[in-house]
């Protein structure tokens, strides 16, 4: 399926990575993981993949994806083994900060 690559750590809570066009992702936390693609076409920037919940703890794993034209879509898969998958456009837009994090 996809192939695997690291993200930044930026807290044991929270998993961030600054990615432009073309990048490949694959990150966890304590508790979630998540894989993703940037991908441009036209102006546009496509953020694709899925995100899981790995943990029975009662919190759900968040992606929360900030583009460079400031817009904000997240993610969330709620109950342990549970994957969403998200399939998100933003215009006028070349990278993104992807964060990874559990919420309650």
């Amino acid at each position: 399926m996809l192939l695997a690559s690291s993200g930044l750590i930026l807290a044991s809570a929270a998993n961030a990575s600054a990615a432009a066009c073309g990048a490949h992702k694959v990150t966890s936390i304590p508790g979630a993981e998540a894989e993703y693609r940037l991908a441009c076409s036209n102006g546009n920037l496509r953020v694709y993949g899925w995100v899981k919940d790995t943990r029975p703890d009662g919190d759900f794993a968040a992606l929360h994806v900030h583009s460079s034209s400031g817009e904000v879509r997240s993610a969330f898969a709620d109950g342990m083994g549970k994957v969403e998958h998200f399939d998100f456009t933003f215009a006028r837009a070349s990278s993104a900060e992807v964060r990874l994090s559990l919420d309650n």
